[in-house]
């Protein structure tokens, strides 16, 4: 199961596209069909912050900040911001915006569009990334001054991924189901939504009165095709121009597929095994420590990376460790493969001789792979697993609502180079009430209390802080890291665009080749 907090339990959805295999009518050289593996459920982050959605989202959504090519935060709909003091962000808005309905954007819509996040009755995936606001104003025609219960170094970089901007009358008149088909959605990006289905996919058209760069494309066609194999031979027979759907497991098959380029870049995800501490067995961390051991991760990373990807050492992605600590990556506890300690440890807890347990999972994906392995694994220790596969779309709606849990495989991807997005995801309490992303249910007051207190370190104070969560989560084992990937694209030599790890606007990048 993939998640998507940017762009990444990776949310895997199962809505099958039946594609023919060959004879598609050449498309327009200003049009492109982009397919994805899941499909969208939302194009309000609030409630559809997973992969197929927020890619669709980045193409009409504008947000106040966005990320620059070393994952800074620079400009977009605010030119400039100032601090007035540690916590607080005073945004001007850029002048002359319309939404793709030609309505003036004003400082309200943008304040509203942020204050909508803290409001319970709106029930925001994204709401742990905004913990700290306090307070969220428009001062006068041109600005916004958001103030924050305390200073956070990671609030602009969290902006640039969830604040997006919508019509405030659109958006209070709809808390729960703006950007559903029936409701869609509202931006000023380069893009505006002329068709959202939840079986037949979603079509963009040009804003014409886009306030930014024209995009090179006029039609952009999203459709969902959940089959591997299936999507495989649609790019293959030019059906669909480009796909993110790409498991780098497969790489070699999409590599060498004619008049196909395939472009990989270092993912900011990681791939993990969620223990419900809270639950059955899993409550006692001796046997959280033997299932550490005993799940041989380096063959779970090689059989789903291909080499495209590494085994995961700690609960943050890549990136991100690499920008907190460069190449000086703090030693935490560890529980290399050794079937023996995994033994050893599981007769220190209460449960010995092994016991069993129901693990659904989603039938498509990765989450089917990964969890077949992890049981063979967990079989040799005497922990007998009864895995139980589910429509991916149900089991998503039963992982987000927190029902039934026990051990699940996670793949969440992220938007930022500050570890502030994934910490609360895994140990606050907030993030473990239904919607949240916390599927351990690990987090205590303390806990709580060293995520407040980290927002505002900076740092070799921030550095420290993170190491010490990290080292309690690898202490505690609520969750066992597994692996990162690259991410994938595959697309037609007719087209070019711009991936990397920080890009929130590949969509509008995509031109034909050679413009």
């Amino acid at each position: 199961m993939t998640y998507a907090k940017a762009a990444t339990a990776a949310v895997v959805l199962a809505l099958t596209t039946a594609c023919s295999s060959g004879g598609a009518a050449p498309q327009a050289r200003d049009s492109l069909v982009w397919a994805t593996a899941h499909p969208p459920n939302s194009l309000d982050i609030a409630h559809g912050f997973n992969n197929a959605s927020t890619l669709i989202q980045t193409a009409v959504l504008d947000t106040m900040v966005t990320l620059d090519t070393r994952g800074v935060p620079a400009p977009r709909l605010a030119t400039e911001w100032t601090q007035p003091d540690p916590a607080t962000y005073l945004f001007t808005l850029r002048k002359g915006v319309r939404f793709a309905d030609g309505t003036p954007l004003t400082a309200d819509d943008a304040a509203f569009s942020l204050r909508r996040h803290l409001d319970p009755k709106v029930a925001s995936q994204a709401a742990s990334y905004f913990t700290t606001v306090k307070q969220v104003e428009a001062v006068g025609d041109g600005q916004v001054k958001v103030t924050l219960k305390r200073p956070n170094p990671a609030f602009l970089a969290m902006s640039a991924i969830a604040w997006q901007v919508t019509p405030r009358k659109l958006a209070e008149a709809h808390p729960q189901d703006l950007g559903s088909p029936e409701v869609g959605t509202m931006g000023t990006g380069p893009f505006k939504v002329a068709k959202f289905s939840l079986t037949s996919g979603v079509v963009l058209e040009r804003n014409e009165s886009y306030w930014g760069s024209r995009p090179a494309l006029r039609r952009v066609e999203f459709k969902t095709i959940a089959d591997p194999e299936t999507l495989r031979l649609a790019v293959r027979s030019g059906e669909v121009d480009a796909t993110d759907g790409v498991s780098v497991r497969d790489a070699r098959k999409w590599t060498g597929l004619p008049g196909v380029k395939t472009i990989f870049y270092p993912g900011n995800n990681i791939g993990y095994l969620s223990l419900a501490v809270n639950t059955g067995p899993l409550k006692d961390p001796h046997v959280r420590r033997a299932i550490a051991h005993a799940v041989n991760r380096r063959a779970v990373s090689d059989l789903m990376t291909a080499g495209h990807g590494a085994p995961a050492a700690a609960m943050l992605p890549s990136p991100q460790l690499a920008a907190l600590y460069g190449d000086s990556v703090p030693a935490l506890p560890a529980y290399p493969y050794d079937v023996e300690a995994a033994k050893a440890e599981l007769a220190r807890s209460a449960h010995p001789q092994g016991f069993e347990l129901e693990v659904p999972y989603a039938s498509t994906g990765d989450s089917g792979t990964v969890m077949q392995t992890v049981a063979a694994d967990l079989a040799k220790i005497g922990i007998r697993l009864t895995l139980q596969p589910s429509p991916a779309d149900q089991y998503r709606a039963r992982v987000m609502q927190h029902d039934r849990l026990s051990i699940q495989y996670v793949n969440l991807a992220y938007g930022t180079p500050d570890p502030l997005e994934v910490l609360p995801d895994m140990v606050s309490r907030a993030a473990a009430e239904p919607e949240g992303f916390n599927f351990s249910g690990y987090g205590t007051a303390a806990t709580d209390k060293q995520l407040d207190t980290l927002a505002s370190a900076t740092g070799q104070d921030r550095k420290a802080q993170v190491t010490a969560l990290l080292t309690e989560i690898a202490e505690q084992v609520p969750y066992i890291p597994l692996f990162h990937t690259d991410y994938a694209v595959a697309l037609n030599e007719r087209f070019t665009g711009t991936f990397s790890t920080w890009s929130t606007d590949a969509i509008a990048s995509l031109r034909p080749a050679g413009r």
